[in-house]
């Protein structure tokens, strides 16, 4: 029997694939362009949000395939968030997973324009599949009143100081939501009911909401931990934890690899 770490594992390879087949090559011209979309892509992602695109199309009883496409359109959303997210005119990151950022390997401008055109091949990818409810609850999730939406708020903050509340309004659109839009293409995909569409999704908004809190605890993130202690932002995570639990049991489909997927992701934080 496969365990949840070669499972997702296997994943990350698949995904990886799927992206590699997407991609421009890069003697596509313009050259400079598209190498430094792949050296992005390919630099050493987890592929957290199309794993929990893929493991809710399958626990929906889906075939994989079905959500390859989707999942490749998550990685290349999220992808150009890294990128424009450490700019200098955001948080001002020169080191990315271990390599420098895209800005530092290439230069600001060669960078913006790789995290517009990832964003663009994410709704280009979903759009040819011919299902408009995939492109819609991306461009819902991912604009305004989501990631984009939460990013600026996350600016905002390093000029002010914020309540738990806020922090968790930040955490919610900037980086849950995301996770949620990822379990509901998977669910959409697979054929399921829209209740067991809004429960996976209501699932993935609150693991990310957790999952945000425990990265900052790590980060020791200054505008996280202005606001809550390290003890009050873990036994909030919890909190959040459970309340997915409790979402994940109004599923209807076979949640066993959510569980561990799920379990799997809070894990990784060694706290």
């Amino acid at each position: 029997m496969v365990s949840p770490k070669e499972y997702l594992l296997d994943i990350q390879k698949q995904v990886d694939a799927e992206l590699d087949r997407l991609l421009p090559p890069v003697s596509v011209i313009p050259t400079r362009l598209h190498e430094a979309l792949r050296y992005s892509v390919f630099a050493g992602g987890k592929r957290l949000r199309p794993a929990l695109c893929i493991t809710s199309c399958e626990a929906m009883g889906g075939d994989r395939k079905l959500a390859m496409i989707s999942a490749a359109a998550l990685e290349a959303l999220h992808t150009y968030t890294l990128i424009h997210d450490d700019l200098p005119a955001m948080d001002d990151d020169d080191m990315r997973r271990g390599k420098p950022s895209c800005h530092k390997a290439f230069d600001e401008a060669t960078a913006i324009l790789a995290g517009d055109a990832l964003l663009t091949c994410a709704f280009q990818w979903l759009a040819e599949t011919g299902n408009s409810r995939l492109v819609a609850e991306l461009a819902i999730a991912t604009g305004s009143r989501g990631t984009v939406g939460g990013q600026v708020d996350d600016m905002m903050a390093k000029l002010n100081s914020l309540s738990e509340e806020e922090i968790i309004s930040i955490h919610e659109r900037k980086t849950a939501l995301l996770f949620s839009v990822s379990c509901r293409l998977g669910a959409i995909v697979a054929g399921a009911t829209d209740t067991d569409i809004d429960a996976l999704g209501a699932w993935g908004k609150s693991l990310g909401v957790a999952f945000q809190l425990l990265d900052d605890v790590c980060d020791n993130d200054p505008v996280t931990m202005d606001s809550f202690s390290r003890e009050g932002a873990i036994a909030r995570a919890k909190q959040y934890e459970e309340e997915a639990a409790t979402w994940l049991a109004k599923v209807s489909g076979n949640t066993e690899v959510l569980t561990a997927t799920g379990n799997l992701l809070i894990a990784s934080f060694a706290l």
